[in-house]
């Protein structure tokens, strides 16, 4: 399978219905396999993304989520699809799922990957069809929507639990702008960068996960990103 992925000029956009999963050890990203375009976006175009991840080094990562991560990070993967759409995937120690970040180097994601990151009915769906919750037959706590202190943001999140285990699972699907460029036009709305997931620990501090979430950042300068990794404390990274 190919995932299909919505481009227009400098924008990048994930079309109706992406969904990111973690089944068993398997690292997969499931995306529809087929899409068009909008008929009333003629700049829209699909993009293919490879279907294999490959495994790097946390040193590479995108964001500076490895900076900001409490858990510690068992292993990395990336791919790269056309128009510069960056997309990693985390696991963790001692934690089951996974968490996907996708990011237009350049541009944003279009109206559709927008839209969906903001319908609470469509994150519902989400959160149901993670592996996991079905698995488990987790309940889901009552949805919140994620609010990032000074950036654009959109989407939502929630936990999930069963009565039989102590383990909680927190469940996310965000938009947010990390970037703005004086030469890309864009609305207050438009986002750059999604982060979707699912993490279940008996550890689990939903207050520190959405820290993480707020204070996310672009890689910018990668020898100073690579020297404050070496100064974590061991058994955070």
């Amino acid at each position: 399978m190919v995932a299909d992925l919505f481009i227009g000029g400098a924008a990048s956009a994930f079309h109706k219905g992406w969904r990111g999963v973690l089944a068993g050890a398997a690292l997969l990203l499931l995306l529809p396999a087929c899409a068009t375009p909008e008929a009333d976006n003629s700049d829209e175009r699909i993009v293919d993304l490879p279907e294999k991840w490959d495994p790097i080094d946390i040193g590479e990562a995108d964001l500076d989520l490895p900076l900001r991560s409490p858990f510690e990070i068992a292993e990395l993967r990336e791919r790269v699809g056309a128009h510069q759409l960056f997309q990693n995937l985390y696991t963790f120690q001692g934690v089951d799922g996974y968490l996907v970040t996708s990011r237009v180097f350049f541009g944003h994601f279009s109206d559709n990957a927008s839209s969906e990151v903001s319908d609470l009915k469509d994150f519902l769906s989400f959160a149901e069809a993670q592996p996991i919750v079905r698995r488990r037959k987790l309940t889901l706590a009552p949805v919140k929507p994620f609010r990032h202190p000074d950036l654009h943001s959109a989407g939502y999140y929630t936990k999930a639990t069963s009565e039989l285990r102590r383990e909680d699972c927190f469940i996310l699907r965000i938009g947010t702008r990390l970037v703005d460029y004086s030469s890309v036009e864009r609305e207050p709305e438009d986002i750059d960068t999604i982060v979707a997931g699912t993490l279940c620990s008996d550890r689990l501090d939903e207050a520190a996960l959405l820290t993480l979430l707020s204070r996310l950042e672009v890689v910018r300068n990668r020898e100073d990103f690579r020297k404050a990794l070496s100064q974590r404390r061991v058994g955070t990274i």
